[in-house]
């Protein structure tokens, strides 16, 4: 449990201040990186593992600010409630922890899809089994996006 709790210190010590700073890439697209584990893959690792885990993605993180392709990033907890509407009607579903569950988010600067899914290769959790990433650029809508 604790090491669960400093995999969250890591991310969310990262201010995002100093993610526009030392840009060498040209930005034009902003980008959400969706990380989905199939189950808790941190809490399956032995403990030396777990450290290791969260040191290689502290450094990623780090990194990406460093450069300026990063907004955000936070881990998410394993449990969650997915609610839907159904003509008025709602319905409220835990989600199962054991199943592929979006683990966390980055809020990633990129030139474009291809600098996206560069930045995204070099995510250190592929080093292990059971991590997928999912990149979706983000719409621009006027009236809604932050300036």
């Amino acid at each position: 449990m604790k090491l669960i709790i400093m995999s969250l210190v890591v991310f969310m010590t990262m201010p995002s201040s100093f993610a526009q700073s030392n840009s060498k890439t040209k930005v034009n697209q902003e980008f959400m990186y969706f990380v989905y584990s199939n189950g808790n893959r941190v809490t399956d690792l032995s403990s030396d593992k777990q450290q290791l885990h969260i040191k290689k993605i502290g450094a990623y993180i780090e990194n990406l600010a460093k450069t300026g392709k990063l907004k955000d990033a936070q881990p998410l907890e394993m449990e969650g409630t997915k609610i839907a509407s159904k003509k008025g009607i709602f319905t409220e579903t835990a989600l199962n922890k054991d199943k592929k569950v979006i683990a966390g988010y980055y809020h990633i600067l990129a030139a474009d899809m291809d600098d996206a899914i560069t930045i995204a290769k070099a995510d250190p959790r592929f080093e292990e089994e059971g991590w997928e990433i999912v990149i979706r650029p983000i719409k621009k809508v006027e009236g809604i996006n932050k300036k």
